[in-house]
């Protein structure tokens, strides 16, 4: 891998850019933050039998949330930096208007209209100025409930 021309920016940087990408449902930011390996695991998929996702499969994952959730605030309440590894905590808000499609263990949620509000983890490793890896944490259960699918 190549260095990037965001080489030389921290890693607080590039993850305060890829926040902002998340906030704005701005798929092409967040994936020209991405290294080409880039994997993007939800440590909840375990129990759904959801490995981690390829760069492809994260660059189409987050345009479909956004369409579920198009009026979205990411709130960070913490985050904690290294050299290659930044952790955010977060809230997320978002009133879910557009279908949520196959993902975590249930086939397609129709729009609910309800307004969610759930909070989550994530780690960004990055290396040579790219993200190389998303590992998020957040509770599922919250978010299904919070949309009416009966567990």
């Amino acid at each position: 891998m190549s260095p990037s021309p965001e080489s030389s920016r921290t890693s607080v940087e590039i993850a305060s850019a890829y926040v902002a990408g998340l906030s704005a449902s701005d798929a092409g930011a967040l994936q020209a933050l991405r290294s080409d390996d880039f994997v993007l695991e939800f440590v909840h998929g375990d129990a759904f039998e959801d490995p981690p996702r390829s760069a492809r499969e994260a660059e189409l994952f987050w345009p479909r949330w956004f369409v579920a959730f198009p009026e979205m605030d990411l709130e960070v309440i913490r985050t904690i930096a290294a050299d290659e590894v930044v952790v955010t905590q977060w809230i997320f808000t978002g009133t879910n208007s557009g279908p949520l499609e196959s993902m975590f263990g249930v086939t397609r949620i129709e729009p609910t209209g309800n307004t969610v509000r759930l909070r989550g983890v994530t780690f960004l490793d990055i290396r040579e100025g790219r993200i190389i890896k998303e590992t998020t944490y957040f509770d599922v259960a919250t978010l299904l409930i919070e949309l009416g699918v009966r567990l």
